[in-house]
C-alpha cells in the first residue's frame, strides 16, 4: 500500500498520507509506519473513519494495551478505548473531560509507562482543544552541563496526579514509582529527559527543596517553545505519539463552556520499565 510522509514541523511530527486504517495494513506497510513513529515521534493519520474495534486492533499491533482505571469512561464493549470527552448525559461527563492539562507522559507513574498513545478525534469545537507535544530527545541534547551532571543517573519520583491529594505524603512516597530522569529509548537507543510537571514530584537522594529546584529547572528547559509542536485537530485525525521520548498537554481553557464539545477515543500501548 503506497503512502507518503510529510513532516509537520522541524521539531517533531509527521503526517501519514494515503492510508486507511480501517483496512488492515500489510506487514511491510505496518513496518514503515512503525519506523515513521520512531523517527518523527508523533504521527498523524487524517480523515480516519475508525471504529473502536478498528482502533483497538491497530493499536494491538504495537503491543499489549492498557485498560484505563476509570472503566466507566470506556466505550461500551471496548475496555481498551477510553472516551476523552466533554459530552454529558444526565448532567454527568460520559468520559474523561480534563485529561492532561499539564505537561506529562501517559502513565509515567506506573512501573511500565505507556509505550505510546493513540487519540482519534470524533467531534471537535470550532476553536480550542489543541494538543502540544515536546521533543525530549532535543531537551536532553541541549541540557546545560551542570544540570546534566546532577540528573544523569538519578531517579525521579512519579505519582498519579489524580491521587496525590487523597493520601499522606508518606503513603504517597511508598506507592510512588521511581524512574530515571534520563532514560534510554529501548528501540532507538537515544537518551531523553523523562519528567512530568503533572506527575514527577521529587528527586531520589535530594532533599525536597533541592529536588524541587532541580525539577523546576528541568521543566523550564524541556518545555521551551523551540522543542514544542502544537497540533490543531481536524475531524478524523488519529494521532499516535511515543510516550518514551515526548511529553504532551491539552488546551482545556474552554472546558467549563457548556457549548464546548471535544470527543475523542484513546488507546494506550503498554511499554517497558524505563532504564
Amino acid at each position: 500500500m503506497n503512502f507518503s510522509i510529510r513532516p509537520l514541523s522541524n521539531v517533531l511530527g509527521a503526517e501519514i498520507v494515503g492510508l486507511d486504517l480501517s483496512v488492515p495494513l500489510s506487514k511491510e506497510t505496518f513496518e514503515k509506519v512503525r519506523r515513521a513513529h520512531l523517527e518523527f515521534l508523533v504521527i498523524v493519520f487524517r480523515k480516519q473513519n475508525l471504529s473502536p474495534q478498528g482502533q483497538t486492533d491497530f493499536a494491538k499491533r504495537f503491543g499489549p494495551l492498557i485498560e484505563y482505571s476509570l472503566s466507566q469512561a470506556a466505550v461500551a464493549g471496548h475496555p481498551f478505548v477510553t472516551m476523552i470527552s466533554t459530552k454529558r448525559e444526565k448532567g454527568e461527563f460520559i468520559g474523561v473531560p480534563d485529561a492532561g492539562p499539564m505537561w506529562h507522559s501517559d502513565h509515567c507513574y506506573r512501573a511500565r509507562p505507556a509505550l505510546g498513545t493513540m487519540l482519534h478525534a470524533l467531534e471537535l469545537p470550532d476553536k480550542g482543544g489543541d494538543t502540544s507535544f515536546a521533543n525530549l530527545y532535543k531537551a536532553y541534547q541541549t541540557l546545560p552541563e551542570d544540570l546534566r551532571q546532577v540528573v544523569e543517573g538519578r531517579l525521579g519520583v512519579f505519582m498519579n496526579s489524580r491521587l496525590q491529594s487523597k493520601k499522606s505524603m508518606a503513603e504517597k512516597l511508598l506507592e510512588a514509582q521511581r524512574h530515571p530522569l534520563i532514560r534510554t529509548h529501548p528501540e532507538s537507543g537515544l537518551k531523553s529527559v523523562f519528567v512530568s510537571p503533572q506527575q514527577t514530584v521529587a528527586v531520589e537522594g535530594l532533599s525536597q527543596e533541592e529536588g524541587q529546584e532541580v525539577l523546576q529547572r528541568l521543566f523550564t528547559h524541556c518545555f521551551q517553545d523551540k522543542f514544542v509542536y502544537v497540533h490543531q485537530w481536524l475531524p478524523g485525525d488519529l494521532i499516535f505519539w511515543d510516550n518514551r521520548c515526548t511529553a504532551h498537554k491539552a488546551d482545556l481553557s474552554r472546558i467549563d463552556d457548556p457549548t464546548y464539545v471535544r470527543h475523542l477515543h484513546r488507546t494506550m500501548i503498554e511499554g517497558d520499565q524505563p532504564f
